[in-house]
């Protein structure tokens, strides 16, 4: 097992750093720190262009010196340039070379504290990745103790039927972790709105996605080494932020989210529904292409993690 970690240098190269460590001691994974160096597709012979280039290089080697005192002991990490046309196409050929579980990324600088902010690599890759994206919230932190304890898995729409719930406890079955369905319902609440019609909807709303819910459990229960279930919860609010942050969230909580429909070669592809999600989380987010899910069950299947349960 593989973690990237698309290191850069300042404090989204931190947070990164710090998501992958959790990761891969959650997972026990291998950590693969990177940096990709950007190179024509056409070499030049001019002294100034080979001059830049070693001067470039240098400074990624120091930056990964840096990222190299920065990463926790306690995992198993290797540190790499690997040279590519682009920052986003390289991450993706080492995944695809190393066979790597997931690629995690740091966030914009200019995101708001506590939440998932995507710069243009991020972006690029959140579309385009064929294994999952794992995302940090800016300003994230873990102690050398932490590990994932819930995996929630954002449910609603097609959630049921791709596979994400499946996928979701995949990766609780890496990391030993519970599983639990989120939902979202966000309802504008207007100066007529009765109070008590409100609360009414809303334990209606609760109780059909619970039930709903129950059907796309049943699959899960069914795995070999099935992970511990928490109840379905359903956050409700005025936008997206309220009902996301209703549904209660707590240290070692991951938020997985899936795609709303198949980019090309089933690829990463998320709709505005599911970019509002990863914006709005106050927890690490994984984004998971559908090219990756039928791996994730397998995981789940083969894992000994849930051997003991």
């Amino acid at each position: 097992m593989t973690t990237i970690v698309a290191y850069q240098p300042g404090v989204a190269g931190l947070e990164a750093l710090r998501l992958g460590a959790f990761i891969a001691r959650s997972t026990g994974s291998r950590l693969l720190v990177t940096m990709v160096m950007e190179t024509p597709s056409a070499p030049s012979v001019a002294r100034v262009d080979f001059q830049y280039t070693s001067l470039l290089r240098q400074q990624l080697v120091a930056e990964l010196e840096e990222a190299k005192r920065d990463t926790p002991s306690d995992v198993d990490a290797e540190f790499r340039i690997h040279d590519a046309r682009s920052i986003p196409s390289g991450l993706v050929e080492l995944a695809e070379t190393e066979a790597a579980d997931v690629i995690v990324v740091g966030n914009s600088s200019h995101g708001v504290l506590g939440r998932v902010s995507l710069g243009s690599v991020t972006n690029h890759l959140v579309h385009s990745s064929p294994v999952p994206i794992a995302l940090a919230p800016r300003g994230f932190r873990a102690d050398a103790d932490d590990r994932v304890r819930r995996v929630n898995a954002a449910y609603g729409g097609l959630a049921g039927t791709s596979g994400l719930i499946l996928a979701a406890a995949g990766i609780c079955s890496e990391t030993s972790a519970e599983l639990r369905l989120t939902s979202f319902s966000v309802q504008p609440r207007s100066i007529t709105t009765d109070i008590i019609a409100e609360d009414e909807l809303r334990t209606r709303v609760t109780a059909d996605v619970r039930d709903n819910a129950a059907q796309a459990l049943a699959g899960v229960r069914e795995l070999p080494h099935a992970p511990r279930i928490a109840e379905t919860a359903v956050g409700f609010g005025e936008d997206w932020a309220d009902a996301i942050e209703h549904v209660g969230w707590d240290d070692g909580d991951v938020l997985v989210v899936g795609s709303s429909d198949m980019g090309a070669g089933r690829r990463v592809f998320l709709g505005s529904t599911g970019m509002r999600i990863v914006h709005e989380s106050p927890v690490p987010v994984v984004v998971v292409p559908g090219n990756a899910v039928q791996h994730l069950v397998e995981r789940a299947e083969e894992s000994r993690a849930g051997a003991g349960r």
